[in-house]
């Protein structure tokens, strides 16, 4: 397994969902059962900030090698991105609010299957899991360096 694929299911997966998981241990433990209302708003958060920083790392990661017209492509499909995940969102709580929480979580799952695909795009070449460098300190025949 590379390391960007072990970030993604250590950081991403199990410690980025702890929003969702924690609560549902908490109400099992505490009231000695589990209510489904509440899991879909805690999945709608989750995939929400999942899919803000893969936009942005995948905006920042292309931005370097494009032009003005590559860069307008980019932002649109940003803006695009942003306006249906928007309605993902308000569609999961206004859901949610109407105890329609099966229908919420179909979005909330939708909207964390796109952020994990933005969140592997933005990241596929990204320096940071080349599987060359040293686990800590990035490329082991470059002198060190602060900053």
């Amino acid at each position: 397994m590379s390391i960007q694929a072990r970030y993604f299911l250590i950081a991403v997966i199990i410690i980025g969902s702890i929003g969702i998981w924690l609560p549902i241990g908490i109400e099992a433990l505490a009231d000695k059962k589990v209510t489904f209302h509440s899991i879909p708003p805690n999945v709608t958060t989750y995939f929400v900030t999942i899919l803000f920083a893969g936009c942005i790392d995948y905006f920042l990661g292309r931005i370097r090698a494009l032009n003005i017209n590559g860069i307008a492509s980019i932002f649109l499909n940003l803006i695009i991105l942003a306006i249906f995940s928007f309605g993902l969102v308000v569609g999961a709580v206004i859901l949610n609010i109407y105890k329609r929480d099966g229908y919420s979580i179909v979005l909330g799952i939708i909207g964390v299957i796109i952020s994990f695909r933005i969140w592997w795009l933005a990241n596929v070449n990204n320096p940071n899991f080349d599987s060359t460098s040293a686990a800590l300190g990035g490329d082991a025949t470059k002198p060190l360096t602060n900053g």
